[in-house]
């Protein structure tokens, strides 16, 4: 038994109303409900356990000999730490090979009263906001390449996918708890309050007669910015893209027709920094 709990307290019942109800947080109504989300995996937990957002830990006893600091950690956070079977991991978890360290956190995703980032630092400015993006994956992709970006905040306007969507959280690898979100922000709220702050609105957009990797690209990625990544399949929405101070596209010399959104994301933030 994992060394400072309880051996009554052990979750070994795959059919536990317990494990129910952190299946149920797999539905974003229910993370709504509850204010809370899960995450898989000893990278990301860790993640959550470094800011304190850990409600509820469940572990194995492997993964609990692998990674030792996590229940004592996680209990002097307040959080309340739960040994459990693998059979009851297996039936807990959303992935097939689960590695045995489930928790239950408190939604990450803050409310929007002004623009979130400072200017005039190494980097202070840089924001991404993500236009309708729907792909999970790629959310959670552009998260982590924010944050090792060094960008401010990510913003999501309303119809984009949920941060906390369990393959989200999987691709950020931990960065959901390191780089600030917004969620349900209008675009054109946040435009223009970048502008008000001296930070220049860029959109990727293939279409753009402006170029990465052009004298005339470079002039504008200077100073902060607030980038805007739109929808995988229809891009920024037209209004939007008009209201930014440029637009630019990233050359493809190939036959490909376009790239990835969360490629064309790493791309363009760091043509920003570089």
């Amino acid at each position: 038994m994992i060394a400072h709990l309880n051996p009554s307290d052990a979750l070994t019942s795959p059919r536990s109303a317990r494990v129910s109800a952190v299946r149920s947080l797999q539905q974003r109504r229910h993370r709504a409900a509850r204010g809370a989300f899960v995450v898989e995996g000893p990278q990301v937990v860790q993640a959550a356990d470094r800011r304190r957002s850990i409600r509820e830990l469940y572990i194995t006893e492997d993964a609990a000999a692998a990674h030792p600091h996590l229940v004592g950690s996680a209990l002097d956070g307040g959080a309340r730490v739960v040994a459990m079977t693998e059979p009851v991991a297996r039936a807990m978890a959303e992935t097939e090979n689960p590695q045995g360290v489930i928790a239950v956190c408190s939604l990450v995703a803050r409310s929007w009263s002004q623009y979130p980032c400072p200017t005039g630092g190494e980097r202070a400015g840089m924001l991404v906001l993500l236009d309708r993006v729907s792909d999970p994956g790629n959310a959670g992709t552009i998260i982590r390449t924010a944050d090792a970006a060094g960008a401010c905040a990510v913003v999501f306007t309303p119809g984009s996918v949920d941060p906390h969507n369990g393959k989200c959280v999987r691709a950020t690898a931990g960065s959901i708890f390191d780089v600030p979100i917004f969620t349900d922000v209008p675009a054109p709220q946040v435009l223009a309050q970048a502008r008000a702050a001296g930070v220049t609105t860029l959109a990727a957009d293939g279409r753009a007669d402006l170029v990465l990797g052009t004298a005339e690209a470079s002039a504008v990625l200077s100073g902060d910015i607030a980038w805007v990544f739109g929808n995988e399949a229809h891009g920024v929405d037209p209004q939007i893209a008009a209201d930014v101070d440029a637009r630019i596209a990233i050359p493809i010399r190939g036959g490909a027709e376009s790239l990835n959104l969360a490629a064309a994301a790493a791309i363009c933030l760091y043509a920003s920094i570089l």
